[in-house]
């Protein structure tokens, strides 16, 4: 029964993790940068946001869907209108 809770609880975290994070298209965050990202498993917006709801430190992101690269950061400023990017914070 124990184990069965688990692995409930683990499929459970991400569909929960999302609701974490506001994700806004087309708006890109300007701040303090924790980490640039540009591995495969990051380059779309799911990976982006993953990894940033994985990091305590990270405050918010920004994919650009051009280049996909995805910016974790720290402190986030300002976010701004800008086409192609699509941002999340925490």
């Amino acid at each position: 029964m124990k184990k069965s809770m688990f692995v409930f609880s683990l499929l459970l975290l991400p569909s929960l993790a999302t609701a974490d994070i506001a994700i806004q298209e087309d708006y890109a965050i300007t701040g303090k940068i924790f980490a640039v990202k540009t591995a495969k498993k990051y380059s779309s917006v799911e990976g982006c946001s993953k990894i940033a709801l994985q990091k305590s430190k990270v405050a918010g992101f920004t994919f650009d869907s051009k280049s996909q690269k995805c910016t974790l950061y720290k402190k986030v400023r300002n976010i701004k209108s800008k086409k192609g990017f699509v941002s999340g914070t925490k």
